[in-house]
């Protein structure tokens, strides 16, 4: 299988899409990469399968009717303007299918969290989750509105991924000239009853020094290999959801796993991924194993 060299673009207009699509042009200059801005027309065959959608059902379309050719233009024009090579197409279906189709042979996929107009932010909704879902490389979800100089923040609970997170996510950060903010919230099980049983003092102090140490063992090497990049911890009792939307806030990334220590076998993107996504106030990665 051969390297992949382009950093592929869900692109429409809308605010959130010229985000993805200027976060893909600094990244590629980092990376010496190209870029495939790529245009989804909704095929109309698909309208009762979108409304589906966004009842719950398997995701498939994205954006309304517009000029591809300009849009396209426009986007070219803004890449090769950063010395970036490029590419465009335009085509026509599921922007779900194209985009994790595409996603087999990119670096990352860039989309942004919402389209043009209340329907088409509902579909794409749908769209970033199943390409989250489904991609075959890192799906980076980009909202215009950030924090653009703040932390990237990872997301860490002490699964085999956790240190191929860290390595991603402070690799953006020395690319970025960006400091690192490594989340990482545990729970201590509290067992119902006629009088809840809550653990000693004794064990819930061990069980945060232990939580502290795996926080060290997945940072272990990488403060050594990038010097350059501040690192800072916040490990604490609580759901790991609620804690890296809170961090998202002041992130100008926020990087989670598709799957973690707590993941059901089979499920296609864990639940704090998920909830991440729909809740973030802030720029998600979604970093997952590449498929062969």
């Amino acid at each position: 299988m051969s390297t992949p060299t382009q950093i592929v673009v869900g692109y429409d207009g809308s605010p959130d899409s010229r985000a993805a699509l200027e976060w893909a042009v600094r990244e590629a200059a980092s990376r010496r990469l190209g870029i495939r801005v790529v245009y989804c027309e909704l095929d109309m065959a698909a309208w009762d399968g979108a409304a589906a959608s966004m009842s719950g059902a398997p995701v498939l379309a994205t954006t309304l009717p517009h000029d591809s050719a300009a849009l396209l233009a426009g986007a070219a024009e803004v890449v090769a303007a950063a010395g970036v090579p490029v590419e465009t197409v335009s085509t026509s279906g599921s922007p779900a299918s194209v985009l994790v189709e595409a996603s087999r042979t990119a670096v990352m996929v860039t989309i942004g969290s919402r389209g043009h107009g209340s329907i088409s932010s509902a579909i794409l909704g749908s769209t970033v989750s199943h390409v989250a879902s489904h991609g075959y490389c890192p799906v980076i979800v980009l909202q215009a509105q950030g924090a653009a100089e703040g932390p990237v923040v990872v997301g860490v609970d002490g699964s085999p991924e956790s240190e191929e997170l860290v390595g991603w996510a402070i690799d953006h950060a020395s690319r970025h000239g960006l400091a690192l903010e490594v989340v990482h919230s545990y729970a201590i099980p509290v067992y119902p009853g006629v009088v809840p049983y809550v653990p000693p003092v004794e064990i819930t102090t061990a069980t945060a020094g232990f939580e502290q140490r795996v926080t060290s063992e997945v940072l272990a090497g990488w403060r050594e290999k990038y010097p350059d990049v501040s690192i800072t911890t916040n490990v604490a009792h609580g759901r790991p959801a609620p804690a890296l939307v809170e961090a998202s806030g002041r992130a100008s990334l926020t990087v989670v796993g598709s799957h973690g220590r707590g993941a059901f076998l089979g499920m296609l993107l864990g639940s704090t991924s998920q909830s991440l996504l729909h809740h973030a106030k802030g720029s998600v990665a979604v970093i997952r194993h590449r498929k062969h």
